[in-house]
């Protein structure tokens, strides 16, 4: 009996070794001119877009399938072909089947998309994907991403930036204009850049640096890194420690909470700020020349330079440490 599970475990691992996947490649161009809108629409695949020539839109397009079943993986590629379109000045990019087909129970299923497009620099996108990655640079006009599944990188983009995926890491490097980014379980790094900052992960950590107007950023589990953000700012994690860094000027209130970890917080010596800092469950230091006026084992409150703009500090369970930031302390 064994030896006849055995050779029937084999020929089956030779059949699908058999088994070739089905691929097709697309390259189309479509006239366009500045000032137009990319749609982006697909079942599966990863979305790179990038500038290229202001007169046209250029795609290059390849998909690979494998159900194990070829007359099956034609009969997708048929009944679901790319098409690019255009309607006045927006260019639609489209691969989307019927939801009454079911493609994919077919017990074997793989399946890779890749579509790289090139747009005039002055062009809106609006990109959706069900499965892959997605990337945008170097583009300016309001641009719109959604994934069910993959990593975000967005690169040195001018205006409305919204972006989602269910899973995966976000990356912003450089953007300018208002920027709302979130993911269902993933990283978020946020580095340069200017105009508002809106970020949420449901999983992850949260990074920004050196990024000018106003900031909120949450995490329901994970580390939080602010440094040197000019502007408002609001950090809050459900699990995880605080790491921020404030800019001599402080033009906008801070407010940093934790529900279990440390908050670590670098402020110039010659700051104008109110502190209130509270600990529910340890300790707070201050290595500032403080004008306290409420000190005592949970809470710190203190005028800074004669006070200004308000920095509040909240953990539930964890350390609050005042300190000067890192290049005064160098400096002395």
């Amino acid at each position: 009996m064994f030896t006849v599970l055995k050779t029937s475990f084999l020929f089956f691992i030779l059949a699908l070794t058999a088994s070739a996947a089905s691929e097709e490649n697309i390259s189309q161009q479509v006239d366009a001119t500045p000032g137009g809108k990319l749609i982006v629409d697909v079942d599966f695949g990863t979305i790179d877009v990038t500038t290229g020539a202001d007169d046209k839109v250029a795609l290059e397009a390849q998909r690979k399938i494998d159900f194990g079943n070829e007359a099956r993986e034609k009969e997708y590629f048929s009944a679901t072909p790319v098409t690019i379109t255009k309607d006045g000045n927006v260019i639609t990019v489209r691969a989307r089947g019927s939801k009454q087909q079911k493609w994919w129970n077919f017990g074997h299923s793989e399946t890779h998309g890749q579509y790289t497009i090139h747009v005039p620099k002055k062009f809106e996108t609006d990109l959706r994907t069900d499965g892959g990655d997605v990337g945008v640079g170097e583009i300016t006009g309001s641009t719109t991403v959604k994934t069910s599944g993959g990593k975000l990188a967005l690169k040195h983009l001018e205006g409305i930036l919204s972006a989602n995926t269910s899973g995966g890491s976000i990356k912003v490097e450089d953007c300018r204009g208002p920027i709302k980014i979130e993911t269902s379980g993933g990283d978020i790094t946020v580095a340069e850049g200017t105009g508002t900052l809106d970020a949420r992960t449901s999983g992850g950590r949260i990074e920004v640096r050196n990024f000018s107007g106003d900031t909120e950023v949450k995490t329901s589990g994970g580390n939080l890194s602010l440094q040197r953000i000019t502007g408002k700012v609001i950090g809050k994690t459900s699990g995880g420690s605080i790491n921020a860094s404030i800019p001599a000027d402080v033009v906008g209130d801070v407010k940093l909470q934790t529900s279990a970890g440390n908050i670590d917080v670098s402020l110039s010596v010659t700051a104008t700020v109110d502190i209130d800092a509270s600990a529910s469950v340890g300790e707070i230091f201050s290595r500032l020349p403080l004008e306290t006026s409420d000190v005592d084992s949970e809470h710190l409150r203190g005028k800074l330079n004669g006070g200004g703009k308000s920095v509040k500090l909240e953990t539930s369970a964890g350390n609050i440490t005042i300190k000067p930031s890192s290049s005064e302390i160098a400096s002395r």
